[in-house]
């Protein structure tokens, strides 16, 4: 009996997204492997002619040579190797295909199970204080098995769509499974808002809108899911139940941090205006990242000061700039893109915005609504929220979240030629 057939290859397809719960070394060891096995067994040369992989290969390209220019003493290989994830999101599409002749939902089933396992986990350690391994709450932020990482929200609004496409993908009937389909969902949701991460919640309620609008069959398992949240939050907040203060967290910090006027109708022009002067973006330490990045733009506009170059101009100033606040990275994408990749990344930007949302909204027009095609529409809002500009967000170029969005993208280069190519 072989050991590598397409079978267990498909299983690298599910086995990813659960090993961001282990460790990100674990999941680079499995997209290492993903990779390989493409490079031996894929026999569709064609794929590498195709405009939308070779406009990656450029983008990469260009990370490349600009990390090369800007190079410090810090090297930053995972900028030099971006191009590693093109062929991950390659592989992933080409796993699609093997699982699409098997259909096996096995795999899938047991990414549920494993997901409910650390969706009960963290509903333990909300309500106990600390979850079935011990670990206690950091921060006031709920994060089960990742422990100090607070990722959970952030990974579990990343993978929302890419379970959604999963769904699509297998068929599985919405009506039969509604109670079941209710109950994950309604589940899944109050986890993203006990994990207390703003803008995974923030993001959460995008897809829950665009998912509503667009897709029918959604509605009502939506309608219902979301009853439960607001249920769960109200209860929560008004009888001060669990070992956080979420409500507080998500609701009342974030608009004490974005606005502190007080506008009074009885104040003076001059008065208001000063009013007006506390807003914030975001809040006062986001702002300050804005500022500083706006202010490291204006070295290098056209080519930008190089992926991590934020981070790199922190360390050598030892995080006291002169002008706004230091971090790790600019919190927004958009923003990082313009700073480190300049005027150039953010024409790759823009073009790939334009790209999925034309046939975003292309398909929807013409009123295609089959399972391949909400499908598409699931893992196209994957990458919207994945890219989007508006709010902060986490490192571009950091090896996980990269990793979740080439995901993404491998699964859209499948949805792409199933529906719109066809």
């Amino acid at each position: 009996m072989k050991i590598i057939n397409s079978q267990n290859l498909t299983m690298l397809l599910f086995a990813i997204p659960l090993s961001f719960i282990v460790g990100i070394a674990l999941t680079e060891f499995f997209v290492f492997f993903c990779i390989i096995f493409f490079l031996i067994f894929n026999k569709e040369k064609s794929l590498f002619l195709d405009k939308k992989v070779i406009f990656l290969f450029l983008f990469s390209a260009f990370i490349l040579i600009n990390a090369y220019l800007n190079i410090s003493d810090d090297l930053n290989l995972g900028s030099i190797f971006y191009f590693r994830y093109i062929f991950f999101s390659l592989a992933i599409f080409y796993f699609c295909n093997l699982l699409d002749s098997s259909r096996d939902k096995k795999y899938f089933s047991l990414l549920i199970f494993f997901l409910l396992i650390l969706i009960i986990d963290s509903l333990f350690q909300f309500f106990i204080g600390f979850n079935s391994l011990g670990f206690k709450i950091t921060g006031d932020r709920v994060s089960s098995f990742f422990n100090d990482e607070l990722i959970l929200g952030s990974f579990l609004v990343r993978l929302l769509p890419i379970i959604l496409w999963f769904i699509f993908f297998f068929k599985i009937d919405l009506k039969k499974n509604i109670f079941s389909i209710i109950s994950f969902f309604s589940l899944y949701f109050i986890t993203i808002y006990i994990s207390g991460g703003r803008t995974s919640f923030f993001l959460s309620v995008v897809i829950i809108i665009g998912l509503f609008i667009i897709i029918k069959d959604l509605r009502r398992i939506l309608s219902y899911s979301i009853i439960i949240l607001i249920f769960f939050i109200f209860i929560t907040s008004y009888f001060k139940i669990g070992n956080t203060n979420t409500f507080n967290r998500i609701f009342l910090k974030t608009y004490n941090e974005i606005t502190k006027i007080k506008i009074d109708i009885n104040k003076s022009d001059t008065k208001i205006k000063k009013e007006l002067k506390k807003f914030k973006i975001y809040s006062t330490d986001h702002e300050g990242h804005i500022l500083l990045a706006l202010n490291l733009f204006e070295k290098n506009k056209i080519f930008g000061i190089g992926p991590q170059g934020f981070k790199d101009h922190c360390r050598k100033v030892e995080y006291v700039p002169k002008i706004g606040i230091c971090s790790s990275h600019p919190h927004n994408i958009l923003i990082q893109i313009i700073l480190e990749l300049g005027l150039i990344g953010l024409v790759f930007y823009i073009i790939a915005a334009i790209f999925v949302l034309f046939n975003f909204f292309k398909s929807i027009i013409r009123h295609k609504f089959n399972y391949d095609y909400l499908a598409f529409y699931s893992i196209t809002l994957g990458l919207i929220i994945n890219l989007f500009p508006l709010i902060p967000g986490g490192n571009f170029f950091n090896n996980w979240i990269s990793i979740i969005l080439y995901y993404n993208i491998g699964l859209y280069l499948y949805s792409y030629r199933k529906c719109i190519l066809k």
